[in-house]
This record gives C-alpha cells, sequence and structure tokens, in this order.
C-alpha cells in the first residue's frame, strides 16, 4: 500500500517537472512513510526515499518506515536536511506551501540555496481521498470504537446526569476500548443548547422531555471515527420530535442516494431540498459531510454548489441536521464508503438511543 502512496508522488514530480519533494507535516509522514513519531521531515526522489528526524524515534523510525532511508539529526535539524538534500542532488525540491510557516520557508531557502523550492497545494489531502484497504480498516476500528462506547454508556445514564459527565465518561470507555484519544472536542449540548451545533459540554443536567446531541470519535492507528446521535430523554417534546423525525429522513434519503459520479453538490442538495420543502432550511448548516481519515476533516467536502466528483473508496460524513434558536437542534451522523454500487454504512450504532 505504501508504494503505491509513493507512486502517487513520483507521478506529480514528473508531471511538475521536480527532482523531488519535502513533507513535515504529521498526516502527511503517517501517510506516505508509516512513522508516526511526533518530528520527522521526509524527502521524496524518483528513486529515493529519507526520513529525518530525531534520537528519541530513529528505533521507531526504522520499524515503522520500511525501506525507507532513516537520518538523525541533531539538536538543530536544518544542517542534516541540507546535507541529504545535497546529496540527493535534487535541483528542483517542491513544498507544501500551506503547511509550512513563512519563517520556515525563508530558512529553508536561505540555508539551501543551491535547492530552487517550489511550493505546491497540498497533493497529501487529494491522495489520500480515496482510502485503500489499510486505511478502511483502520477507520472501521475507530468507528467500531465510537458504536460500541456509547452503546455502553446510554443504558448507564439516567436524567439528571451532566453534559459534562456524560462527555468524560464517554471518552474513558472509549480509551478502555482501545481509541488513542478523541478524535475532536467531544460535543454534548441538551435541550436549548442543542441549537449549537458545535456545542461544548457544560455543567448542565439533562432533563426528562429533552434531546442531546452527542458528536464524538475515536482514533486508532491515527485514523479517525466521527458519529452524532441525537439521544431522547425519556418522550422528547413534540416540536423537537417533528425536527428528529425530519432529520432522519434526511439522513436515509441522502446515504440511498449516494452513487458514483455524482457531484458532492448534487449530494447536499438532497437532504437541502427536503429541508426546504418544510421551510426549515434556514436552520441547516451550509454543508452534509466531509471526508475522515489521518485529519478528522479531510477531502471530499460533501457541502453546496461542490463541483468535486464522488468516486469509490471516498469516505465521508453524512450528517443533516436542523438548529433552532430556543427550541434546540438535531444532528445524526454517519460515515459511509463509496462503492461501485452505491456506498455502505460504516457506523452500526443503532440511531434511537433513548435516556430513561
Amino acid at each position: 500500500m505504501k508504494q503505491q502512496r509513493l507512486d502517487k508522488i513520483r507521478d506529480m514530480l514528473s508531471h511538475r517537472e521536480l527532482d523531488g519533494v519535502y513533507l513535515s507535516s504529521e498526516e502527511n509522514r503517517v501517510y506516505y512513510s508509516g512513522f508516526t513519531g511526533s518530528n520527522g521531515h521526509l524527502f521524496v526522489t524518483a528513486d529515493k526515499e529519507v526520513l529525518i528526524t530525531d534520537s528519541r524515534y530513529t528505533e521507531q523510525a526504522e520499524a515503522q518506515a520500511e525501506g525507507w532511508r532513516i537520518v538523525t539529526h541533531g539538536l538543530d535539524a536544518m544542517p542534516t536536511l541540507r546535507e541529504e538534500a545535497l546529496t540527493l542532488k535534487a535541483g528542483r525540491i517542491g513544498y507544501v506551501s500551506e503547511l509550512l510557516t513563512d519563517a520556515a520557508v525563508i530558512r529553508l531557502r536561505s540555508a539551501i540555496p543551491e535547492v530552487e523550492w517550489v511550493p505546491l497545494e497540498d497533493f497529501g489531502l487529494a491522495n489520500r481521498a480515496v482510502k485503500d484497504e489499510e486505511e478502511i480498516a483502520c477507520i472501521r476500528k475507530a468507528i467500531q470504537i465510537g458504536d460500541r462506547a456509547l452503546q455502553q454508556l446510554v443504558p448507564q445514564l439516567s436524567p439528571g446526569i451532566t453534559e459534562r459527565d456524560i462527555q468524560i465518561e464517554l471518552e474513558y470507555r472509549m480509551a478502555q476500548l482501545g481509541s488513542e484519544g478523541p478524535a475532536f472536542g467531544t460535543i454534548v449540548a441538551s435541550g436549548k443548547r442543542s441549537s449549537l451545533p458545535h456545542g461544548t459540554a457544560t455543567d448542565k443536567a439533562i432533563r426528562p422531555g429533552e434531546m442531546v446531541v452527542v458528536d464524538f470519535g475515536a482514533t486508532y492507528q491515527g485514523y479517525h471515527g466521527d458519529m452524532t446521535r441525537t439521544l431522547w430523554v425519556g418522550v422528547p417534546e413534540p416540536d423537537i420530535l417533528a425536527l428528529y423525525y425530519l432529520v432522519n429522513k434526511a439522513l436515509d434519503d441522502s446515504i440511498a442516494a449516494i452513487k458514483p459520479g455524482m457531484t458532492c453538490g448534487e449530494l447536499d442538495s438532497v437532504h437541502r431540498s427536503l429541508f426546504v420543502a418544510e421551510g426549515l432550511e434556514a436552520y441547516s448548516l451550509r454543508g452534509l459531510g466531509h471526508g475522515v481519515g489521518l485529519q478528522i476533516h479531510e477531502q471530499p467536502r460533501v457541502v453546496m454548489d461542490s463541483r468535486d466528483v464522488i468516486v469509490p473508496g471516498m469516505v465521508f460524513t453524512v450528517e443533516p441536521g436542523l438548529y433552532v434558536p430556543n427550541v434546540g437542534g438535531v444532528r445524526i451522523e454517519d460515515i459511509v464508503r463509496v462503492t461501485e454500487g452505491g456506498c455502505e454504512v460504516l457506523t452500526r450504532c443503532p440511531r434511537l438511543l433513548q435516556i430513561h
């Protein structure tokens, strides 16, 4: 799998008439080399791969980055970067401009003036939009951890528990099940606070008749899960129940519509047209979902008017929601994998979960 990923870089080098590329972001290091340490620099040319790190990670890099030349730098990495760049005899080296600070670029140009440094867009995002089987397995595991954690937790909850308690207990259970850490800041918002799409947990106690939006994810081998469930506390009030059933239908309709060849904008319009018909579109967000992988937000972006084309192997969230101030909000979110004939829903947790 790693060789296929490197082949994509080398195709880009040929197309852009570059002798090599320099990568330093965590996601690109993991994706292309397999190395998960917190410090590392990659050089890739037409026939060489070099990973430069410090002595804390030399042994780890040798174990994880199979086939790469591992070089250990001293207190300052720059002298080693210079030596390796010149050894590679790469006259034109690309770098991902949006992932390096101006100061870092200026230092590279100053320390290694023999090289022509060429700014590039983050081609890693486009490459990672289509997941291979190794990535799918990690995402499945992250999702499974989240599924199990929430299903274990909900029967233990009762009215009176606070939003913060739910957050803490959920993250603890995910850790017990093998999560490397929360995929992002866990969202727990109940009652009228659920109209906040990214409401952070507070000491507010949940009450009978409310709904609780819980948006969370586990991580496994660097890959993220992402799921939202809107929990019922007893039997919620009729106005919020109506929102719940509409959002649930929007999720069903959107998943059923997914097929290769359609644009992300066309998929977004499936749920949006339903909300428009009910006069509620103003209470929705500007997108339906986002890619998930080594970052919690990746390509594709399933948003309004996007012309990005959906292809097999893409993995993204489908998360319609309605957020009505002074009433409350509902979001239900699954992750799907696009197949040749439609999609596979990777999330297995039941949508309807009730706190008694």
